[in-house]
């Protein structure tokens, strides 16, 4: 018996195998039943341990016609598994015919072509949990490798290649770039480039030796700590630059402020602002400046253990002239430079003097009962006056008597202070009564109340009151109601240069005091007294200078308008190295 041929395919699912293949008994083709045994060899003629399969299947009764049969067989699942490889494996065929006891081995052994290791895929299909990477030959396509990693994936070979887009990277590392040019286009708008014009608005910090040599401008904060050239001389600093030497200003529209060193400070609010100096940290050398830009003027203070040492303007250097005397003065006034004075008393008339006091001559409207005033007020050059008469013998009112050529002429007006103090604004326009006081347009003004001051920044909406040593009988103030004189009955006369902060005596001996003028400035005041018992009566006035090597650990004060500059000089102690206007010590 010859095997002509033979053909094996997979069944569908399992581990069993179709066979099929041709026999020629006789040198013709086999047709009755005929059975069959079959093994698997690696190994085309070696039959010791060469086994593929520990077993021999047997078909009996195999039908065959015309010389064709088919079979089934089963080997279990560890025969075709591929881990030869792809190696050669070997049937082994024996067959019987009708009647005989024995098996004839068919030769040559027929190869197994590679159908049979389909069944290992489909085993492999079915496969359900884990297979370990070295299961894993050839290349795995990118269409089965989807989904979503949520488990730390690690790629560390460096020759890793990633052609997409990677659009949906996200929590990506900066750090852990190491090589390659991020494109301009894909950084951020805040990110400086070296090859373009930039833009710094935030607060920058430049600490390396920095060598600008471009048309550079500056506008935002910057702190440069460095050792920095500008070497452009279109260089433009637009911002504020601070320390060592370089002062920034700053607008200050709050009540207070707390200095910090080697800054400007510009304060702009219409209220008497309080500038704080610095503590700590400070150099010598440092800077502070101050400038009244608002109406309601500015005062520095001082820490403990701080002082402030110069030329400055203080009540402790001023001591009043008496330039009238022997009678009672109920009232002063006086033009803004101190020139032209008036003074009114109970029986003295009205009285002008066109020198500082230094003579005087009787001006007494012809109109007014007994030649008694009780208050007057005049306008800044001394052309517009008001005087107050006292009523009459008779009780009837009395209206006040109003100048506009100095005291020369006068008309009477339909407006009376029934006994109280009167002013009026600068240019003579406002009058304001009710033991009032103004140097000012009348925005500012001062009102004794029942011994007490009290001061309005706001043309009267709204006051505060401030404290006195004494209680108040009369009250002269500045333009801004920074500087105040006031006076009791009886008392010394006193003087404020920090809206009533500190206080200096002005005078040794106690009088009754009647009636206070300030000029705008503050630099320049008067008082009246009336005589009672054995105290005289009289006017005194005052003009305050600048003085050198004042000493204050009070702080300093201005008006707008002024400005100070203070450098520090160690031990707590600074000193006005400039100023504009007329710094006081307080």
């Amino acid at each position: 018996m010859l095997l002509l041929a033979a053909t094996m395919n997979a069944l569908a699912q399992g581990s069993t195998i179709a066979y099929q293949g041709r026999l020629d008994d006789g040198g013709a083709p086999a047709n009755t039943n005929y059975d069959f045994r079959f093994a698997v060899f690696n190994d085309l003629v070696a039959t010791n341990n060469a086994y593929r399969a520990s077993l021999w299947l047997t078909n009996y009764a195999v039908p065959v016609s015309n010389g064709l049969f088919a079979v089934t067989l089963n080997f279990g699942s560890g025969v075709f598994n591929g881990t030869a490889n792809g190696s050669n494996d070997w049937m082994d065929i024996s067959v019987r015919g009708p009647g005989s006891t024995n098996f004839t081995a068919l030769s040559p052994r027929q190869p197994i072509l590679p159908v049979p290791y389909a069944q290992f895929a489909i085993s492999a299909s079915n496969l359900l949990g884990s297979i370990t990477a070295t299961q894993i030959v050839g290349t795995i396509s990118s269409a089965l490798i989807s989904g979503t990693y949520s488990n730390a994936v690690s790629f560390s070979n460096s020759t890793n290649s990633f052609a997409g887009n990677g659009a949906g990277l996200t929590s990506l590392n900066g750090s852990a770039v190491t090589s390659g040019t991020v494109a301009d286009a894909r950084l951020s708008s805040n990110v400086a480039l070296l090859n373009q014009n930039q833009t710094f608005t935030g607060a920058d910090t430049f600490t390396g030796t920095n060598l600008f040599t471009n048309t550079n401008t500056f506008t935002g904060t910057g702190n440069y700590t460095g050792v920095n050239t500008f070497t452009n001389w279109n260089n433009s600093f637009v911002g504020n630059f601070y320390g060592n030497g370089l002062v920034g200003w700053g607008a200050v529209a709050a009540a207070s402020q707390q200095a910090v060193r080697d800054h400007g400070y510009m304060e702009t609010n219409p209220l008497y602002t309080t500038i704080t100096l610095p503590v700590s940290p400070l150099t010598n050398g440092d800077i502070v400046r101050v400038s009244g830009g608002g109406t309601g003027g500015w005062r520095v203070v001082v820490n403990n253990g701080q002082s402030i040492f110069g030329t400055l303007a203080s009540f402790d250097n001023c001591f009043p002239v008496p330039v009238l005397s022997g009678a009672s003065y109920t009232g002063v006034a006086a033009s803004a430079d101190g020139v032209r004075m008036f003074a009114v008393g109970n029986g003295s008339g009205i009285i002008y003097s066109p020198n500082s006091g230094n003579t005087w001559s009787s001006l007494t409207a012809a109109t007014i009962t007994g030649n008694k005033f009780y208050s007057i007020a005049c306008s800044a050059n001394g052309r517009i006056v008001y005087a107050e008469p006292i009523t009459n013998i008779s009780g009837s009112a009395t209206y006040l008597q109003k100048s506009t050529d100095g005291g020369i002429t006068w008309s009477t007006l339909t407006t009376t202070a029934n006994g109280q103090a009167i002013a009026c604004s600068a240019n003579g326009t406002n009058l304001f009564i009710y033991n009032a006081a103004s140097s000012g347009n009348g925005t500012c003004y001062a009102e004794v109340s029942y011994g007490t001051v009290y001061i309005t920044t706001n043309s009267g909406v709204s006051g505060f009151a401030i404290a006195t040593p004494v209680a108040a009988t009369c009250v002269g103030v500045s333009s801004d109601c920074t500087r105040l004189v006031v006076g009791g009955s009886p008392s010394l006369l006193y003087g404020s240069a920090d809206q009533g902060a500190h206080w200096t005596a002005l005078t040794t001996a106690t009088q009754y005091w009647s009636g206070a003028w300030m000029s705008p400035d503050g630099t320049r005041f008067a008082a009246s007294a009336t005589i009672n018992g054995g105290t005289d009566g009289g006017v005194v006035n005052s003009t305050i200078t600048m003085h050198p090597n004042v000493l204050t650990t009070n702080g300093i004060s201005g008006s707008q308008g002024s400005a100070v500059e203070l450098q520090y000089l160690g031990n707590g102690q600074f000193m006005p190295v400039s100023s504009t206007g007329v710094i006081w010590a307080n």
